[in-house]
């Protein structure tokens, strides 16, 4: 007698205890309180629907002990809210990890089931990463209680955490490769039996031997077909409830109506078995998700939590003493300690103190900025030399920093999505073929004959299979992959290879893009006759030994001979000074040398108090970026410089390459602006870029592009991450994109002429399942080796 199972979470009913609610005028039995307890909640609140349309059974409910709620409440501590959560005007907004989602009604009951509390604005659950964003009213609604409410359903949340999520990532992982190794490994013990049975129908095999062959080859398909081939079934199963066919459909209906018909070939000794062919269309299939799902996971990665490049700590002065507490937590008005080094962790005002610091990362120009009492400091900002206390003007969600990270979240929403052809294809197709399929079934069995109604069928379903159809697009996108992470391209957005080939405008930022991030010596303008540019820049250069500032370093190719200096002084964020023969020098800033400024000049130097010399400094361009654009116009595309840079040097840069337009000194949001108004023209743009100012604009563009060598927010929030500091590879980028594009378009040509010639073959029974089956797989088989040879070029 079968055991009974739990209506929620269909695992056995062991006990003797019996515990029923009555659901659609039956009555379901349960395993234990809490799944009685949990399903009672669901059915109340009118979420019946859930047992309806869920594809998993439900993860085994407790009864929530006491410790648990009281950990619950904890949450609603205002300091703790303040860590876990963002406020946006009256509301709290706050990202939850739930664990036990295991199909899409899962995430359906809980938006549904948290809608209905009073005091929720916004809930958002994602079945596939197991996350819920929620927006509500702390005022109305304590965290505790909508914790408590996810838990009543039989799931458990918590605020999410990064390194949990990378637990579950990994896990997730683990299962792909268990998938593959099953299906993989016995694809081989597999198909050696198969060549024994396909030899010996050619010279002769005892029955006895045939029959053994067979078995301990439907015992080695068993685990491929009902563990590696179960992600195929779910995926399908929910296009059935969802009323909409995707290619798992039949995918599934082949590998398991090949299986069963070669099971009953076997059990009855009658007909032919087709095991190999499961096993080997499964592994490949696998082996093709597998690779997707690498791809996928750095992309989502990458976005997991921006916040983790925002300040963590904060030095707060409380009555002149430091305390170290939340840089989430200041407030307006807090006094701030930032020492050498540190990264500001609040916009604000310079309170006490001089420094200059390095806001490279929000604005794209690296020359450094001095600052004093009263200069206004931002967040993410890194304080050079020296220490600063700061009055907090924003908190840090509202810093300018924090904005940045918001509008990457809603131009990320933003993000046009364009529709893949081969699943407006694949739908189509596979409407009809399992229309062709049923149709066929029903012609031999009542008109024709119907002892071989069923291998006619599963002729026309195994010679149709969309194999190839199914392995077009993903083995030529896999391969691509590959090809490119070779040449040093990292790509970690699957559509970016789609978009590609429709690129038009390709937008660069400047500083540390198209340049190197490195000052040096553009021009000197001597203003004493007496003095030649080579001994001045090497009295320069013995002063900048003395000095860590970014400046320092574009002078020290000019250091040919060693002075002697004494009395060296650094003047924070101005310049430096030192006796030399016996007379004062100096070389900072015009107000330090006391010069007059020279449009274009960054750098002066005086001796005893007269203006010998007026520096510009340049940032160099990369050796390989003339080549490079002049290799992008031939082929067609338009040029951009988009950059925050609002100094002369961002004309000088555009005219000398050529660009076909120029926006200079942007800010991230302006940045945005430009991109947003291409795409509303309907072109297709590119976005190239190095810093944190750049990653806004990012999800603005169709495709964004950034080096090895720029910011770690850049290169999370890029769809392409080139290794190597070699802005030439973007020509192989964009050129892997076309030779994909084309290998599928070639893949899809000959999966749909193959499909369109045999399916008439196979409906009227000049097709065996033994020919079907080779035609299968020489279909699939050329379709992967087209792909294969993207890897060779």
């Amino acid at each position: 007698m079968p055991t009974e199972r739990c209506f929620h979470c269909h695992e056995p009913i062991l006990t003797g205890q019996q515990f029923v609610l009555e659901f659609e005028q039956q009555q379901r039995t349960f395993c234990c309180l809490g799944c009685q307890a949990v399903a009672d909640t669901i059915i109340q609140q009118g979420l019946g629907d859930y047992y309806r349309f869920r594809t998993e059974p439900a993860t085994k409910a407790d009864a929530m002990p006491a410790d648990l709620a009281t950990e619950l409440a904890s949450f609603d501590s205002p300091d703790v809210l303040a860590d876990l959560s963002s406020k946006q005007g009256e509301l709290s907004k706050i990202e939850l990890s739930v664990s036990g989602i295991s199909c899409a009604a899962c995430a359906w009951l809980i938006e549904r089931r948290l809608k209905q509390l009073t005091g929720v604005a916004g809930i958002t659950v994602n079945s596939g990463t197991q996350r819920a964003q929620i927006e509500w009213l702390p005022e109305q609604l304590k965290l505790s209680r909508i914790l408590q409410e996810i838990s009543k359903l039989g799931y458990q949340a918590s605020p999410f955490a990064a390194d949990q999520e990378e637990k579950i990532h990994k896990a997730e992982l683990g299962r792909y490769l268990k998938r593959l190794a099953v299906s993989g490994i016995l694809s081989m013990q597999v198909m050696m039996l198969a060549i024994a049975l396909y030899f010996g129908e050619w010279t002769g095999i005892d029955p006895e031997h045939q029959d053994y062959l067979r078995w301990i080859s439907m015992l080695l398909t068993t685990p491929v077909a009902f563990y590696a081939a179960l992600p195929f079934v779910t995926s399908a199963w929910r296009s059935i409830v969802n009323r909409k066919m995707n290619m798992d459909v039949p995918v599934s209906l082949a590998i398991y109506y090949t299986y069963f018909a070669s099971a009953y070939a076997t059990l009855t000794e009658t007909g032919e078995v087709y095991f190999e062919s499961v096993c080997m269309f499964v592994f490949f299939l696998q082996l093709g998700k597998f690779f997707e799902y690498r791809a996928r996971a750095k992309a989502r990665d990458a976005t997991s939590n921006l916040l983790k490049i925002m300040p963590v700590t904060a030095t707060q002065l409380i009555d002149g003493q430091p305390q170290s507490t939340s840089a989430r937590r200041l407030l307006p008005g807090d006094l701030i300690l930032v020492k050498a080094g540190e990264t500001l962790p609040a916009d604000g005002e310079v309170f006490d103190g001089n420094s200059s610091v390095d806001e490279s990362m929000l604005t794209g120009e690296y020359h450094p900025i001095a600052k004093a009492r009263g200069d206004a400091v931002l967040a993410g900002s890194v304080n050079h030399d020296g220490v600063l206390q700061v009055k907090v003007s924003q908190p840090l969600a509202l810093s300018r920093l924090g904005q940045i990270i918001a509008l990457q979240q809603d131009t990320l929403n933003q993000k046009p999505k364009l529709a893949e052809k081969t699943d407006e294809l694949a739908q189509y197709f596979v409407e009809r073929l399992l229309l062709i399929a049923l149709a066929t079934f029903l012609v031999w069995f009542f008109w024709i004959d119907a002892s071989r109604a069923f291998w006619v069928t599963l002729s026309v379903l195994v010679a149709t299979c969309p194999c190839a159809l199914a392995l077009a697009t993903p083995t030529a996108i896999t391969c691509s992959l590959a090809r490119l992470n070779r040449k040093h391209i990292l790509i970690k957005n699957n559509q970016v290879l789609d978009r590609l080939p429709d690129i038009q405008q390709i937008v660069f930022d400047k500083t540390g893009t198209l340049t190197q991030g490195r000052f040096s010596v553009h021009q000197v303008h001597l203003l004493a006759t007496e003095h030649d540019n080579a001994s001045l820049l090497n009295l320069i250069a013995n002063l900048e030994r003395h000095s860590e500032h970014p400046i320092g370093k574009a002078f020290q190719p000019y250091l040919h001979q060693a002075l002697e200096l004494s009395d060296v002084q650094i003047s924070i964020g101005a310049g430096i000074s030192a006796l030399w023969q016996g007379q004062r020098v100096q070389v900072g800033n015009a107000a330090f040398c006391h010069a007059e400024p020279i449009p274009g000049a960054m750098v002066y130097l005086s001796v005893a108090n007269k203006v010998l010399a007026a520096i510009e400094l340049q940032d160099d361009l990369r050796p390989e970026v003339p080549a490079l654009l002049q290799a992008l116009k031939a082929k067609g595309y338009q040029l951009g410089l988009l950059t925050g840079d609002s100094s002369s040097q961002a004309e000088r840069v555009a005219e000398q390459l050529g660009f076909d337009w120029l926006e200079k000194g942007c800010s991230p949001e302006q940045k945005v602006t430009v991109i947003q108004q291409l795409t509303r023209q309907q072109q297709k743009v590119m976005m190239i870029g190095d810093g944190i100012n750049d990653s806004a604009c990012f999800h603005a563009a169709d495709v964004s592009v950034t080096l090895q060598g720029s910011t770690d927010l850049a290169k999370n929030q890029a769809d392409v991450l080139i290794l190597r500091n070699d802005l030439s590879l973007l020509t192989t980028l964009l050129s892997g994109g076309e030779l994909a594009a084309r290998t599928i378009k070639q893949n899809l040509a000959w999966s749909v002429g193959y499909n369109v010639i045999i399916i008439p073959l196979a409906v009227v029974g000049l097709v065996s399942p033994y020919i079907a089956v080779l035609g299968m797989s020489f279909s699939s088989l050329l379709v992967v080796s087209n792909s294969l040879r993207l890897l060779k070029s």
